[in-house]
C-alpha cells in the first residue's frame, strides 16, 4: 500500500500514468521488490517499487531483464533517501 502511495500512480520505471484505474478507482500499478524475496531479499519497502505491468514484465522477462531490475534498485535509492 505505501509503495503504491507513494508513486501517485505513475510507474516509477517508466515514469508514465498507470494504464488503466481499478474497480475500486485507484490507479493498477504492481509491486515489484528488486531484491526477491525468494531468494532471501528482505519484505520492505524499501526494497519495492511500483511498476506498471508492462515494466514489470520486462524485469521478469526480458532480455535485459536483470540490468532493468539493476537500474531500478538505484532509482529506489534515490526515491526512498530523497
Amino acid at each position: 500500500m505505501y509503495v503504491k502511495k507513494r508513486a501517485d500512480g505513475i510507474c516509477e520505471g517508466c515514469g508514465k500514468e498507470a494504464p488503466f484505474v481499478t474497480p475500486q478507482g485507484r490507479p493498477y500499478l504492481e509491486a515489484h521488490h528488486v531484491r526477491r524475496v525468494s531468494d532471501g531479499g528482505p519484505d520492505h519497502p524499501r526494497w519495492v517499487i511500483a511498476l506498471c505491468p508492462n515494466c514489470h514484465r520486462q524485469v521478469h522477462h526480458g532480455q535485459d531483464g536483470e540490468q532493468y531490475n539493476k537500474r531500478l534498485a538505484s532509482q529506489l535509492d534515490e526515491i526512498e533517501l530523497s
